[in-house]
């Protein structure tokens, strides 16, 4: 049974954008590799999980209580102690330094308090230039404090023969962590990366197409030829669509061999919408590709239209809920927030397809209208 006609007409468009690729073998090259390293770049470099925190101590009380709460924190993973200040204003000198993330300040009668079983207050002075690292210390000192508190209590009734349970706390928090319990921020991060490096792969990759043609002199015998645009934008589309799955496969098994972060859910479904995302991306870049005049401002657009969108409205760094009502519109029409949701149910919920399945439909949509919009301005260049 033969193919019919237009599928024919396009599998020669996809045969001729192959061999192109096929005879630049540094591209192609490029192209398996860029993804790998960029994923090593970014899976070793982005880390949201603080430790070693530098940090000093303003002893006032220099008792045995307050050296045991300085050791807690000093043996903790979180927190490095680099200094005993003995002057106060050396505080300000090491924080203004930036030599130190916090300061605890231990105020006289600290260790007579705790003893009497009565409350004693520390002081911590953060430096708030960089408010993240702020904000995530000040939770790692909170937890640690509760602990530490907690210990103290319990060593007070014992001393003093009180029943424990008539100084515990009256409500007690027993937190669990689901689908990431080691709270690894690389499990959260990896699967946004994929979907960043294949948005700005894509629309590289198609981003020349048609703006090689014009610069090659051959448009003008595309345009000539009897074949659809549609059968066009679908033949180009084919082969980058091709290879840049076999990236999706090779960034899955490089964060599987070297981060250990493997999909929960079903592969299959992952793959199946990666490749509908892949469509969106690559229509992006024939898009831009039927719109610009040269190569080099063809990438240079593919790069912002593509990259800055996708890192900073698709809620890969900044929750979308924290953005303005008019960002968050925009950013419902951009491929890559949905496809974040999705595979980020997938690797680390191992949700079902009810549970993403309204952001695969709007995926698919967008998809189809971007590649109708790269079609019609194809079709208004030729004639």
């Amino acid at each position: 049974m033969r193919c019919p006609r237009a599928v024919r007409r396009m599998l020669a468009i996809a045969s001729a954008e192959w061999r192109h690729n096929y005879r630049d073998p540094r591209s192609l090259t490029v192209v398996i590799m860029l993804p790998v390293l960029l994923l090593l770049l970014y899976g070793y470099g982005v880390n949201f999980d603080l430790r070693e925190l530098k940090f000093a101590v303003y002893d006032l009380d220099r008792t045995e209580r307050s050296a045991d709460l300085v050791n807690r924190l000093a043996r903790s993973d979180y927190f490095t102690l680099t200094e005993a200040i003995e002057d106060r204003a050396r505080i300000d000198q090491l924080i203004e330094q930036g030599r130190v993330r916090f300061v605890m300040v231990i105020h006289p009668g600290f260790g007579e308090e705790l003893g009497a079983g009565r409350h004693a207050q520390v002081q911590i002075l953060l430096d708030g230039a960089d408010s993240t690292t702020a904000s995530t210390a000040l939770g790692y000192i909170e937890g640690l404090m509760r602990i530490y508190s907690a210990d103290v209590r319990v060593q007070y009734a014992t001393r003093a023969g009180i029943p424990a349970g008539r100084l515990a706390p009256p409500l007690t928090v027993e937190p669990r962590v689901l689908y990431n319990p080691e709270l690894r921020s690389v499990n959260f991060i990896l699967p946004g990366l994929i979907a960043i490096i294949l948005t700005l792969l894509a629309a590289l990759l198609t981003s020349g197409c048609i703006v090689r043609e014009r610069e090659a002199g051959s448009f003008e015998s595309l345009a000539a030829a009897p074949i659809a645009s549609l059968e066009i934008i679908l033949g180009k589309l084919l082969p980058y669509a091709i290879i840049s799955f076999a990236d999706i496969i090779l960034c899955i098994a490089v964060g599987w061999v070297l981060f250990g972060v493997v999909p929960a859910g079903d592969l299959v479904a992952l793959l199946a919408v990666s490749l509908i995302y892949l469509i969106a991306s690559l229509a992006i870049g024939l898009l831009i590709s039927s719109v610009a005049r040269t190569h080099q401002i063809a990438t240079m657009v593919a790069f912002i239209a593509t990259m800055l969108p996708a890192m900073l409205l698709s809620g890969f760094v900044f929750p979308l809920r924290s953005m303005p009502l008019p960002l968050q519109a925009v950013a419902q029409a951009l491929p890559a927030t949905h496809f974040l949701i999705v595979i980020r149910a997938i690797y680390l919920k191992g949700a079902a397809f009810a549970v993403y399945g309204p952001r695969v439909l709007a995926l698919l949509a967008i998809s189809l209208v971007l590649v109708g919009l790269s079609a019609k301005k194809f079709k208004k260049d030729l004639e």
